[in-house]
């Protein structure tokens, strides 16, 4: 079948309108500095480094490897997933499971949450997500004004290697720990309390809701980018409630954060790189 003369004239000026357009996007989004596609920040060191033990609480083991389906549906094979139990001194509390995730190098994500995942799990949300702050003890944490974020100073703790014992400035990081976290029920065991909750450590800050990881992570000016989920989840008898939850995690996190943030990159190194090479490249 032959095109008719005109079909293919406004074939030919479609394609050149398009080839042009994206000329121009390309160019335009070079001339602001633009970057979609953001380069990967490599951890410091592997999450499964992060010690069993955590305070009062024992992981039971390194954790069960995800299957392959499930790790093609996090987008991420950087990863923890363990279950905690308190010592044999307060035996009794709820088991608790600790799911980290890492993500970078991408050009956008939406993160799986809890939100989500629990309810194509079976489970029924019983109140809408909430971010609820937390009472992580802070008291050993100093603030530097050597280094900002965005005009905030970072908060600095001295760490002692688990294995060295040698001392060790981590910065942690800037803003509120609030836990966006979500009341769950079960039809199997309606008398069961089932918490979630979850927040993220985006390119040096923390913040609780999905939306945010993608305004701060993928900002378009930011060449380099990652993020980390860090979720929770216990179940608990009739009377563990609300503010229970928010007290283990609370607890937990006063001794994960230094061992998570020698893990995750330090985000004042990777702009000092970045400002390094621009310095070079135009030198």
């Amino acid at each position: 079948m032959l095109f008719d003369r005109n079909a293919k004239y406004a074939l030919l000026v479609a394609a050149l309108t398009l080839a042009g357009l994206r000329v121009g996007f390309r160019y335009a989004v070079e001339s602001a500095n633009a970057f979609l596609e953001k380069k990967p920040v490599p951890l410091r060191a592997q999450l499964t480094t992060i010690p069993l033990r955590l305070g009062d609480w024992r992981a039971e083991g390194e954790g069960v490897p995800l299957t392959v389906e499930i790790v093609e549906e996090l987008g991420t094979d950087m990863y923890i997933d363990r279950w905690y139990v308190r010592s044999e001194a307060r035996r009794g509390a709820p088991a608790m499971s600790l799911h980290i995730t890492y993500y970078t190098g991408m050009i956008d994500a939406v993160p799986h949450v809890p939100d989500r995942c629990l309810v194509a799990g079976g489970l029924i949300p019983k109140t809408r997500p909430k971010n609820l702050p937390l009472k992580i003890d802070d008291t050993q944490w100093v603030l530097s004004s050597e280094h900002m974020n965005k005009g905030r100073p970072y908060p600095v703790l001295t760490h002692y290697d688990r294995v060295t014992g040698k001392a060790v400035r981590v910065r942690m990081p800037v803003g509120e720990f609030k836990l966006r976290t979500t009341e769950f029920g079960s039809e199997e065991n309606p008398e069961m309390r089932i918490y979630a909750g979850y927040f993220f450590i985006a390119n040096g800050e923390t913040m609780p809701d999905p939306v945010d990881v993608r305004r701060f992570a993928f900002d378009l000016t930011t060449q380099y980018a990652y993020y980390a989920k860090v979720q929770f989840l216990l179940a608990g008898p009739e009377d563990f409630g609300r503010d229970d939850f928010i007290d283990v995690v609370s607890e937990v996190l006063t001794d994960l954060l230094p061992e998570l943030m020698r893990c995750l990159p330090d985000w004042v190194d990777v702009e000092s790189s970045v400002e390094d090479t621009l310095r070079n490249s135009t030198a």
